[in-house]
C-alpha cells in the first residue's frame, strides 16, 4: 500500500524554482465523493473490495507511502522546511503530491501532475506543517501567514474539487509565533469522557501577553468552518 509514483520528478531535497510554479486557477466548488470503479462480480466479492477500500483510506500508511526521488516523504505532523520538496497524498487517489513553501518567508506550492496550485501573494508563509484536521483521512497544509494586516491561521487543502485556501482567519491577537500538530488522543476530553476531537488538532504558541514573560498556548479544533479554541494543551 501507498502512494503511486509521480510522472514529473525532482530532484531529491533540491530546491524549487518559482520560475517552474504555474499558478492554478483556484475555484469554489461542490464537494464530489471520489467515484470508485468497481467490475461486475459476485456480491461477496464486491463486499470483500469495499473493505478492502475502507481499510486502505483509514490506513496511516495510506498517508504516509509516498517516497521515491521526487522528495522527502513527509509524515503526519511534519513540519515542513522551507525549500524542501515533500511527497504527500492530499487528495486521496494514491499517488503524491509535491509540497514546498518556496522562500523565507515563502509561498505555498502543491504539485499534482500538470496541476499547481500556489498561495496567493499576499500571504506570506511562516510556517507550515501537515496533519488531517478534518479527519477524513487526508492531509491538508496548516500554515501562519503574515499579510500586511498582521498574522493569521490558514488551512490549505483539497476541497470541492479543487486545491485551495480553505480558511485564512483574521488577524490572530495575541500573536502566534509557531504552531504544532497534536494527534486527537491529546484533545481535552469532553463531558462524556471521550476526546473533543477526531481529527489533528492545531496547537499555536502565542507570544506573552502585555507585562508578562512567559509564553501562552491553545490548542485549536477544526470545527467544520473554522477553528475553535479548547483551551490550553492538557499535560500528558
Amino acid at each position: 500500500m501507498g502512494c503511486r509514483r509521480l510522472s514529473k520528478t525532482i530532484a531529491p531535497g533540491t530546491r524549487h524554482s518559482t520560475d517552474t510554479a504555474r499558478a492554478g486557477a483556484v475555484r469554489a466548488a461542490a464537494v464530489r465523493a471520489p467515484a470508485v470503479l468497481v467490475r461486475a462480480v459476485p456480491a461477496a466479492i464486491r463486499s470483500v473490495a469495499a473493505l478492502a477500500v475502507v481499510i486502505l483510506l483509514s490506513s496511516p500508511l495510506f498517508l504516509t507511502g509516498c517516497s521515491g526521488p521526487e522528495g522527502v516523504a513527509a509524515t503526519p505532523g511534519a513540519k515542513l522546511e522551507h525549500g524542501i520538496v515533500y511527497l504527500a497524498d492530499l487528495d486521496g487517489d494514491g499517488a503524491c503530491e509535491q509540497v514546498v513553501v518556496d522562500g523565507t518567508p515563502g509561498t505555498l506550492i502543491i504539485t499534482d501532475g500538470g496541476t499547481v496550485y500556489r498561495s496567493r501573494d499576499k500571504w506570506r508563509v511562516v510556517e507550515a506543517h501537515l496533519g488531517d484536521t478534518d479527519h477524513n483521512g487526508v492531509l491538508e497544509v496548516v500554515a501562519l501567514l503574515d499579510s500586511d494586516e498582521g498574522r493569521h491561521l490558514g488551512l490549505f487543502a483539497h476541497f470541492g474539487g479543487r486545491y485551495r485556501e480553505r480558511l485564512v482567519t483574521s488577524e490572530l491577537d495575541p500573536r502566534p509565533l509557531s504552531l504544532e500538530i497534536v494527534p486527537p488522543d491529546r484533545a481535552p476530553a469532553g463531558p462524556d469522557g471521550a476526546p473533543a476531537s477526531n481529527g489533528d488538532l492545531v496547537l499555536l504558541i502565542l507570544e506573552p501577553a502585555p507585562g508578562r514573560t512567559d509564553q501562552q498556548s491553545i490548542l485549536c479544533r477544526w470545527n467544520g468552518f473554522g477553528f475553535t479554541g479548547l483551551g490550553p494543551l492538557p499535560p500528558e
